[in-house]
């Protein structure tokens, strides 16, 4: 394929050593000439010293004959304006990389439309989802680069005081948005039919829309009252990402800015959350604030202060310490500073730009349960000559053994279906299956 990719930092580097192992013929535009000499001493790509939204730059860059644009500079109005350009020029497609709130918050203005891009992608906002997933359940498949971050998948065990316990299936009334995909008891996972019935013990999966995850407390575990009151570290847009989407969480939130006046803008913005002007790596801070009292520390600032602010929550006896990091090298060493888990942005990013570029009808996202599982996920694109193509849920019988987990609209959002949603030939679907079964399942629903 021919790759156009605007912006030669850290993310358009990484994409562009990438695109190119993988036989793509790539060109990188940016105006660091020093930066462009490196990649192109390095990588196997050809390089354009200028501006990359300028319609002289992509035009003598290839884009009308490109199959793809990719604007992943750091200014979001710079991508938007790339791939706009890129378009107009007849690029095949285009992605932008978008990190304010503006662009991808539910506003009534979509701005993918009006400026012509085929993707729009956070890497900040899919990290928030993933550490606010693992923040709520250590167990969850994060499913970001398939479902754009509006899916979760989440594994429950079965205790005595759960609603579902000695119910079946079928007898239990599963909360809005979300459906069980896989169960497992005495180590075997299996898929569940309507005639399962649930027992102390099992272990279930659960496939839920973000904003309705709070619904499954007391279904199969015992009612948690009590809110986790979450200490987050810094103002960064990722930590709006964050806020938001904890929002429907019941947490309590205290997220510290040490500037004032970003404090001020995010305590407007953010009416739910607790904003204090203060900077937490001031260890008093800790103290002042009875921060040792709170369950969770999420470090979302730069790299050096997210790696001092970590391990003073350490010391401080926080259990559960996230971290954002954009330098893979430091995860060891947060690691050894007693972080949880760090999480880089930059992996997202490269998730989103595979995903966009390969777009294939037939991908396996992971394994349902542990690693040993015989239960997968799939992602699948309806084809038009599948019989299925244009039918409801309710057409897939008990006897395919498979579960239709999650239903992607145009823009790739994903939502769990109910058996009146129909089967659109051209949009994907994620399925729980068995292992083994990708020749039968492409025949169905003829992914080719």
């Amino acid at each position: 394929m021919d790759i156009i990719i605007c912006g030669g930092g850290e993310i358009g580097s990484e994409a562009a050593e990438v695109l190119a192992r993988r036989g793509d013929n790539v060109t990188v535009i940016d105006t660091d000439a020093k930066r462009l000499s490196y990649l192109e001493e390095h990588l196997d790509i050809r390089t354009l010293n200028g501006v990359a939204s300028s319609a002289q730059s992509l035009r003598a860059a290839g884009a009308a004959q490109a199959d793809a644009v990719i604007a992943v500079t750091g200014i979001d109005e710079v991508n938007l304006v790339c791939a706009t350009v890129a378009a107009s020029l007849g690029a095949g497609r285009t992605l932008a990389r978008v990190d304010h709130s503006l662009y991808l918050g539910h506003e009534s203005m979509d701005y993918a439309t009006l400026f012509s891009v085929d993707r729009l992608f956070s890497p900040d906002r899919a990290t928030a989802r993933a550490m606010a997933a693992r923040l709520a359940n250590p167990a969850a498949l994060a499913v970001s680069r398939v479902a754009r971050g509006t899916v979760e998948i989440q594994a429950f065990p079965v205790d005595a005081k759960g609603s579902a316990t000695g119910k079946k299936l079928r007898d239990i009334s599963m909360p809005k948005a979300s459906r069980a995909v896989a169960v497992c008891r005495d180590g075997k996972w299996r898929l569940p039919t309507a005639d399962t019935r649930f027992k102390i013990g099992d272990r279930v999966t659960v496939v839920v829309d973000v904003d309705h995850f709070d619904d499954l407390d007391g279904v199969f575990t015992a009612h948690h009252s009590r809110q986790l009151r979450i200490a987050v570290f810094g103002g960064s847009a990722a930590s709006v990402w964050l806020c938001r989407a904890l929002k429907n969480r019941g947490s309590i939130i205290h997220l510290f800015e040490a500037d004032s006046e970003r404090s001020n803008e995010l305590a407007e913005k953010l009416d739910w959350v607790t904003v204090i002007n203060a900077d937490l790596t001031a260890p008093s801070i800790f103290e002042d604030q009875g921060l040792d009292k709170m369950d969770a520390f999420l470090a979302m600032g730069d790299d050096d202060e997210n790696m001092l602010g970590s391990a003073i929550a350490r010391k401080a006896g926080i259990p559960m310490i996230l971290t954002m990091t954009h330098r893979g090298q430091l995860e060891p060493l947060l690691e050894q500073l007693g972080v949880t888990k760090a999480f880089n942005p930059w992996t997202s990013a490269m998730e989103d730009i595979i995903h966009f570029i390969s777009n294939s009808a037939f991908e396996t996202v992971g394994t349902l349960g542990e690693e040993q599982s015989d239960l997968e996920l799939v992602r699948i694109r309806i084809g038009n000559k599948s019989p299925l193509a244009g039918q409801t849920l309710r057409h897939i019988k008990p006897d395919m053994n498979l579960i239709v987990a999650v239903v992607e609209d145009e823009s790739e959002q994903g939502h769990v279906p109910v058996a009146d949603d129909v089967l659109t030939a051209g949009r994907h679907i994620l399925v729980a299956c068995e292992k083994g079964q990708e020749k039968q399942l492409r025949k169905l629903f003829d992914a080719r």
